[in-house]
Parts: structure tokens; sequence; C-alpha cells
């Protein structure tokens, strides 16, 4: 934990820093906002190419993937569902998701049912025993505050395949959780350049869905970009540099939105 510590530390003092620099910023995105309003549309579908998929400080897939996402959204904005699915150009990853999410003031909870069959081949859809389920259920809530460019995040896993033997044998849940701080640095016209740091732990055992020990999970910096195509289209692009001091390795994801 004193790893964790320290880099925590470390990023509330980088945001006392950048404070008076930085109080124009209000975005609770990591990703650059386009400021031109558009016609409501309660209905819509993206797709994202990466060269990797990066998910909490874990190395889902190292092939290059697609990512689509269909999604309904509330006129006010501050409620969404939607379907989510991923895919390996290999054909080894493969996954599909349900969520739902609500933000008010800053606040936000979001509810995933996260559903990745790749090492599970013989795994049902809507099957959610512990034992042998592909399946499990990601509950967050965070909170964006209003005049510092900061974002903190809860999340636990309540139900599915993350589980641990207790000292009777028996197959319990570990409820892990994953807490984390996002800082935007800069924010320009056409790109930002933001900082995050995350640990997991389990109030139930030692080891938990993110690794063996309590610890930092996910330290890294983001860069997002809106490229202009031919005068006529932009893409937004960002690059993800992270490093997990638990599992002892690091990563660079690039992801395109084609729209």
């Amino acid at each position: 934990m004193n790893v964790f510590k320290t880099a925590l530390g470390l990023l509330c003092m980088l945001a006392l820093q950048q404070l008076q620099a930085q109080e124009d910023l209000r975005s609770s995105d990591l990703e650059i906002q386009d400021s031109i309003a558009v016609t409501y549309k309660p209905f819509d579908f993206n797709l994202q190419v990466k060269n990797m998929h990066l998910w909490k400080g874990l190395r889902v897939t190292d092939a290059p993937m697609t990512a689509a996402d269909i999604n309904y959204t509330s006129k006010d904005g501050r409620f969404r569902a939607g379907l989510w699915g991923g895919a390996g150009v290999t054909g080894y990853y493969s996954e599909f998701d349900y969520y739902v999410s609500y933000s008010y003031n800053g606040f936000s909870i979001a509810v995933w049912d996260i559903n990745n069959s790749s090492d599970f081949p013989d795994a049902k859809i809507f099957d959610y025993d512990r034992g042998s389920t592909s399946h499990f259920i990601d509950v967050t809530v965070g909170y964006q505050f209003q005049n510092v460019p900061l974002k903190l995040s809860w999340s636990t896993i309540v139900q599915g395949r993350d589980t641990y033997v207790n000292s009777s044998g028996e197959l319990r849940n570990a409820f892990s959780n994953y807490v984390e701080a996002s800082y935007k640095l800069i924010v320009k016209k056409d790109w930002s350049l933001s900082a995050y740091v995350g640990g997991a732990f389990s109030f139930q055992s030692e080891s938990h869905f993110y690794g063996d020990n309590p610890n930092v999970t996910n330290l890294g910096l983001i860069y997002a970009k809106q490229v202009h195509v031919l005068k006529k289209f932009i893409l937004p692009v960002s690059a993800t540099a992270m490093w997990n001091p638990e599992q002892d390795y690091g990563a660079i994801q690039v992801a395109v939105t084609l729209f």
C-alpha cells in the first residue's frame, strides 16, 4: 500500500500546483468535447479501433481490436444505457457488455455487466453462476469536482467470476475494489493531457480481481487530440501510456474513434 499512498500523494500535490492555471476547465470526460450544439438524438452508434485494449490497468488483449457501442441517452444527458462489444483481429478476444449510467451535479453511478468470454469457450450468455460464468458486474460511483479538473471514482465487482476460496474450501465473491483519481493537466483547443492513478484491493482476501496484493494497479498519462482529415473530417485520437506496479508491466494503447 506504500506505493499506492505515494502515487496518490504526488497526484494531489500536482493538482494543487495546477489549480490556478486550470480554473477554466470543467469537463469530466478524458476526451476532448465538441462545443458545437447538435440536435438531440436519443440513439447513437460508435466505433473505435485500438492497437490493444486496456481496462483499469489490465491488458485485456494485446492484439488490435475493434469496439462498438450502441447506446441510448436521455434528452437531459443524465441517463445512458447501452451495449458495448469488443473483438480482437486474431479471433481470441471477444466481449459483449450491457451498461446503464446516471450523472447529476458532478456525481455519477454506472453499472456494467461485463462479459469477456475469451477464456470461456463454452460459456452461456445468461450463465451467472460464480463457478462457471464469464460475466462480472462492476458498479462505479464517481465525483467530478466543479472548480478543479479532478475526478474520483470507486468501483466494486458485486457479482460474477471475481472469486476466492475461503478457509472452508468454499468459492465466494471477493468483491474486489478499484479506486482511481484522474486529473486534467492541460486542455487546449484541439488536444489535452491527463494523468491518473488507480489502486485495487479486496476486503475479503489478500488477492483480488486485479492482482495478488493490495497495490497500485494503474498509473499513467492520456494524450487526446483531434486529427483533421482532408479538412472535412475530425477523428478523435488518444494515446494512453500505462504502468501497472502490481503486475509489473506497462503498455501504450492508441485508440481512434471513427464515428
